[in-house]
């Protein structure tokens, strides 16, 4: 990005908003100057129009401009340092039957907000419900039939920046899978294990309707 049209966003960012005259001030340019960037920036959907801010004394109304939410974007985030020493305090302040507990609870949250299997549904549209939800929670997955058993392949995982040294996140994508097909799947592959997917085997539980 043109370095004067960042120091504009991060202005904004640090005040909120500002008129052309302050940000000319901020960026050392003519207010003549300062508006072409804002024509930019407001044809990329990252400020917003002007909008008119009054006066708590005498004077005229000003008009100022502010930041968009798509500008939040261009901020960077960290959710993965974060996410990890969350996990490394669990791990140093619970015991391993504790945390399991506090995973499980996690996937039976995670799993309730799934839709509820209907009436007279067939395992294999259970299947593809599953498929959906986990889609949705950004998991790149499939499944397919092997005789008998059916294999569900997880081929990226959105939490496979932290997994591979707290393999106790593992446990999320197993129970809600097997909470949502009433069935206890059994993993084949794993990411925290090196494999370059997972892998989940089924079976279908008896009495469940056949295609």
């Amino acid at each position: 990005m043109h370095p004067t049209r960042q120091r504009i966003i991060e202005f904004l960012k640090e005040r909120e908003e500002a008129t052309v005259e302050e940000l000319a001030t901020e960026v050392d340019m003519t207010p003549m100057a300062v508006r072409y960037h804002l024509n930019v920036l407001q044809a990329d959907n990252l400020i917003t129009a002007p909008v008119v801010r009054h006066q708590k004394g005498p004077g005229r109304p000003q008009q100022v401009y502010r930041l968009t939410e798509a500008a939040d974007q261009l901020f960077p985030e960290d959710y993965y340092s974060l996410t990890s020493y969350l996990l490394d305090e669990l791990n140093l302040q619970l015991d391993k039957n504790e945390l399991a507990e506090v995973f499980s609870n996690i996937a039976r949250r995670l799993a309730s907000e799934a839709p509820a299997p209907r009436t007279g549904q067939t395992f294999e549209a259970r299947l593809d419900a599953v498929i959906a939800f986990l889609t949705q929670k950004g998991f790149v997955v499939d499944w397919e039939a092997d005789g008998e058993l059916y294999k569900i392949h997880t081929h990226s995982c959105p939490y496979r920046h932290v997994v591979k040294d707290h393999r106790e996140i593992c446990s999320l994508d197993r129970q809600v899978i097997g909470t949502m097909l009433d069935v206890t799947p059994i993993r084949l592959a794993c990411f925290a294990q090196g494999d370059d997917h997972c892998t989940y085997q089924v079976a279908r539980p008896i009495g469940s309707r056949v295609v």
